[in-house]
């Protein structure tokens, strides 16, 4: 046991001379608070006993120094021991680095507390140590989430880079889009891409989930879809169905763990004739508005792309009158726009924001949707990508 004693007067307390003499302990002596708070000095001892100082002597400097010596105890982890008659408990304003204890206790008293003291102090330098590790642990995270973040900063950077910086403009048809990423990379892909001098196609795509994993995953299918094929003395368009087959024979080839696969929508779009000629892998259905706002789903068939490799995929065909749109969208829209089915009479039922919406011209009515999403509560923190891709013949 290494104890320091803290005492003004010239005599120690007698408890104090008696449980020294019975424990074998060999003290420091001090004889002012303020020089106890030497920080050389306290990483000596295991506790500290502060006596209670004459009558004469003043009060109020006394006071003082005694709350820098309990700032100097608790920045050394260590607990003191002060003898007074206030046994109220822990001294106010002594920060619980000073316990209270009666002038008249017993040395056997005295002991008890000063053994506890000596027994616990371990556990708090210990808790020190981990404390001051965890410390650098959150400084070493804190570092790797301001790389992290960085890195994906870039990468959705990057991921707009791919996506296209203007529309074709072809006749009377004009593009529009509307692209939310949930967070930094994106799941969702979309192009507008001229193939001729009157062909276009354009397509949405929806890797399941969002993030890194989904990001990456829509780079590939950039890279993958093909809209015409170029050979010796000239092309050919390839048509809507066999731009999903293929895109889906290269996705079931990879053998993408995790149950990775893909919804997507491709149109080729006529601009002499207006006619578009689409087909959807599992993507939601494209929604039609007529030149008066009435909306309603244009429906095919198709399978996820990369579950199974013989997929086939069915192409429909819709001629695109003046004053009409046609929209692609993922599903993370599906909510804002679909109130509910009726899934025995293949019946659709939109929501009457969307149909206001939908009224408008393509440019007015992207802006507007962006402004109710903003408008949304957790818009900050979207639980999914958001994209809307929108065909209109201005006639």
């Amino acid at each position: 046991m290494r104890l320091l004693v803290v005492n003004e007067q010239g005599d120690w307390p007698l408890a104090v001379h008696e449980m020294i003499g019975v424990h074998g302990i060999k003290p420091l002596g001090v004889p002012s608070c303020r020089k106890a708070c030497d920080p050389e000095l306290l990483s000596q001892v295991d506790a500290v006993l502060v006596c209670e100082p004459p009558d004469d002597l003043d009060a109020e400097a006394w006071q003082k120094d005694l709350q820098l010596l309990a700032d100097a105890l608790a920045s050394q982890r260590l607990t003191g021991i002060r003898l007074s008659p206030d046994t109220a408990g822990v001294a106010s304003g002594d920060d619980h680095a000073l316990m209270v204890t009666p002038a008249d206790a017993s040395a056997e008293e005295l002991w008890g507390r000063v053994a506890t003291i000596r027994q616990y102090r371990p556990f708090l330098l210990q808790l020190d140590q981990q404390v001051a590790a965890m410390q650098r642990l959150g400084k070493k995270l804190n570092q790797q989430f301001v790389e992290v973040d960085q890195e994906l900063r870039l990468a959705s950077r990057l991921q707009r880079d791919f996506l296209p910086r203007s529309f074709p403009q072809l006749g009377e048809i004009r593009f529009g889009a509307m692209y939310r990423p949930a967070a930094w990379v994106s799941g969702d892909m979309y192009d507008v891409f001229r193939i001729d001098e009157n062909h276009v196609g354009c397509y949405l795509a929806d890797a399941v989930g969002h993030g890194i994993a989904a990001g990456l995953l829509t780079m590939f299918i950039k890279q993958a879809v093909i809209g015409k094929r170029i050979h010796q003395g000239g092309y050919t368009i390839v048509p809507p169905a066999e731009v999903l087959a293929s895109l889906n024979a290269e996705l079931a080839r990879q053998e993408l763990p995790n149950c990775q696969f893909v919804t997507a929508c491709y149109a080729l779009i006529d601009t002499q004739t207006t006619e578009i000629t689409f087909s959807r892998a599992g993507h939601p259905h494209p929604i039609h508005v007529s030149a008066s706002g009435e909306c309603s789903e244009v429906r095919t068939i198709g399978g996820l792309l990369g579950v199974f490799p013989e997929e086939n995929f069915v192409s429909a065909r819709l001629e695109l009158l003046p004053g009409e749109k046609l929209l692609l969208y993922s599903d993370g829209l599906e909510d804002k726009i679909i109130a509910g089915r009726n899934r025995q009479q293949g019946q659709v039922q939109f929501t009457p924001e969307f149909r206001e919406l939908a009224r408008q011209p393509l440019n007015v009515c992207l802006r507007s949707l962006g402004a109710r999403l903003d408008g949304l509560e957790g818009s900050l923190q979207p639980l999914d990508d958001v994209t809307l891709v929108g065909i209109e013949h201005l006639g």
